[in-house]
């Protein structure tokens, strides 16, 4: 019977990382292509949409921040944040240029996150 409430316990165990593995992705998706519409606004001259999308997904970070610091590096959201909390200022300055490398760099970090931080198979083994 005890070999039988461990087995069920791990298998709980590995549905929970997978369960946090995915809502992770889909959180990081989902910043990719916000990140996506701020940088089209800033080609297109709408800076004021891009400024507000970009206070938008700063507060959206604030509340996503404090899941994923349970489960991840803390530098790597830090850096994040940090990047995400500068974003508003470059949209502001209506400069398309540091806009898109601030998104790129977010870009960067945010995949970076998802491919080498998240408990994949291929990073366990």
């Amino acid at each position: 019977m005890k070999r039988f409430v461990i087995a069920v316990t791990m298998l709980l165990f590995a549905v929970l990382i997978c369960v946090c593995e995915f809502k992770a992705v889909e959180v990081t998706d989902t910043y990719v292509n916000t990140l996506e519409k701020i940088e089209n606004f800033c080609k297109s001259g709408e800076y004021q949409d891009a400024y507000n999308l970009s206070l938008q997904i700063n507060e959206n970070w604030q509340q996503t921040r404090k899941i994923l610091n349970k489960y991840l590096y803390h530098d790597y959201i830090d850096n994040i944040s940090v990047n995400l909390s500068s974003l508003p200022i470059h949209t502001k300055g209506e400069d398309p240029e540091s806009v898109s490398k601030t998104v790129e760099e977010i870009k960067i970090q945010l995949a970076s996150l998802k491919e080498s931080e998240l408990p994949y198979m291929h990073n366990i083994l």
